[in-house]
Formats: structure tokens, sequence, C-alpha cells
């Protein structure tokens, strides 16, 4: 909360309409899905995924009998959308009184706890545990709801390693868009591959990425650090849905003596439609 003996005797504060934090807010993975929402009609939301039995089908004789029937796997996914919330708050003083470069500290503080939350978000969203206690929701992040089987470990990350990941998706069918989300740890690792093929570097959705080429197709890098140091993911973006049951919004607060609040708040979840459409790598220690 901005109060007046928050500032500095003499103390002149000009920003130049630019916001420097000493601890930025880098969220890709969810600016990522805010171009994937979809409308959630209760904070429980379920959605069903198939398998096709390759043996349902078969090479029929002539004149011959019809074929049993042969099931397709089917499995009932769930996950709960979380809540998030912030109040951005400052005294009546602070918010009458001119500090240079800032016309209005609500609107700062509004600013400040809309980033706080995305880059909360951004760590549930990938790191997330499903549950549900006291009244509260937490949501499943993608590391939990990718397939076992595509979970890849070892202790060392390596070109083989890393193509090995890839050719999860790709043996699933579903490697037709590709997107790797990893540190810059390990990103540094990537480039000190072999034959590593550069194709481009691009800006979408207000983040960069870098384009290359594998044997498993093509493969677009955004660097990530909520990923964790040894850990990086792969998906492929058709697959994930972000469902919103309470839309982003700010409510004024009821004035409180000489102070002034809003309350931010939003609820939101993650849907990995196909748990075979990504994969993940972790290395473990030796």
């Amino acid at each position: 909360m901005f109060t007046h003996n928050q500032f500095l005797e003499g103390q002149s504060v000009d920003l130049k309409d630019v916001l420097i934090q000493t601890t930025p807010v880098v969220t890709p993975f969810t600016t990522f899905l805010l171009s994937k929402t979809t409308r959630a009609t209760a904070p429980q939301v379920s959605w069903i995924t198939e398998e096709i039995n390759l043996d349902s089908a078969v090479t029929q004789s002539e004149g011959g009998d019809a074929p049993a029937y042969v099931d397709d796997s089917s499995a009932i996914n769930d996950n709960y959308l979380e809540i998030f919330g912030a109040t951005a708050t400052v005294s009546n003083t602070a918010q009458a009184s001119d500090a240079t470069g800032i016309n209005d500290l609500l609107a700062k503080q509004v600013a400040n706890k809309t980033k706080a939350i995305k880059n909360r978000i951004e760590d549930k969203m990938i790191n997330g545990a499903k549950g549900f206690s006291n009244g509260t929701y937490t949501t499943n992040g993608i590391l939990e709801q990718i397939h076992p089987d595509h979970k890849v470990t070892g202790s060392t990350f390596d070109k083989k390693a890393f193509e090995e990941t890839l050719s999860a998706l790709y043996h699933a069918g579903v490697n037709d868009s590709m997107t790797v989300f990893l540190p810059a740890s390990m990103k540094i690792m990537v480039n000190e591959f072999e034959d590593v093929v550069y194709m481009a570097r691009d800006n979408a959705l207000g983040f960069d990425s870098e384009l290359f080429a594998s044997v498993y197709g093509q493969v677009r890098f955004v660097l990530s650090e909520k990923v964790g140091a040894n850990k990086l993911f792969v998906v492929n973006g058709d697959y994930l849905e972000m469902p919103t049951l309470i839309p982003f919004t700010g409510t004024p607060q009821p004035v409180s003596g000489s102070k002034r609040s809003v309350y931010l708040e939003t609820q939101v979840g993650l849907k990995l439609l196909n748990p075979k459409a990504a994969a993940s790598f972790e290395i473990t220690e030796q």
C-alpha cells in the first residue's frame, strides 16, 4: 500500500511511463493460454478422451461373418478452476499526492497486482496440483496432466534425450504443432546440440520464440523460468484450453476510513484435452 511515509523526504519518483521492476514478471505460458480461453459453467470441468483400438478393424474374408465388436478405450478427465485474487489499496493522502511520473497511484497498484496474479497463474498452470479443501479449489497444471508414458527422465540432457521427448508426440500423432517451454539454462544445452537447424525468430502474443527443425517436425522454443531449473515440456497447443468461470474483474471496495481499494479476481484452470499431446523431460540426480 502506498502511504506518504513510503516516499523518502524530497524524493521525486519519475517512472517515465515505464514500470521498472527488480523482479520482472515473465509469464509466456499464461499469455499463450489467454488465446485459448473457454467459458466454464462450474468450478469443476470434465472432458472425455478416447483411444482408437487398432484391432477393432480387421481384414474381412469374402462371405465371412461380421467381426466381433472391440471397445475403444475411453477415460473421463476432470480439473478444478482456481480462484486467484489480490487487493490494490492506497491511502487517500497518497492518492491525492502528486508524485512526478505517477498520475494515479491506485491505477499503478492495480497494474502491479494484476502482474502478481498473472505470475501466480503462470506457476499454477505449469506446476499446480488439483485439490479441494476448506472451500479452496486448486487446479492441475500441465505437468500433472501429461500421460505417465510421456514423462521422460534422465541423468543428462542431450540431443538423444530431447528427441526421445519429441518422439512421444510423434508416435501419438500430435506433433503437427509443437511448442517447448523451458528455462534458459536448458535452452543453452539445446543450442549446443550437434546439427541444430535454426529457422527463425518470432514474436507472438507478446513473447519471443525461436523456431527449429527436428526429425519429428518443427519445434518452437519459448523461455519460461517457472518450469524449473531442470525441466521442460513440449505441448501441441491445439489441445490446450483455459476454462474461465470468473473473467478477470476489478471490483471497487467500500471506502474504509482514509483509504480506497480495488479487489481483483479471476477463476481459471487448465485442460489438456489429450494427455498424450504433451511430454516432459526432467534431469534426475545421478
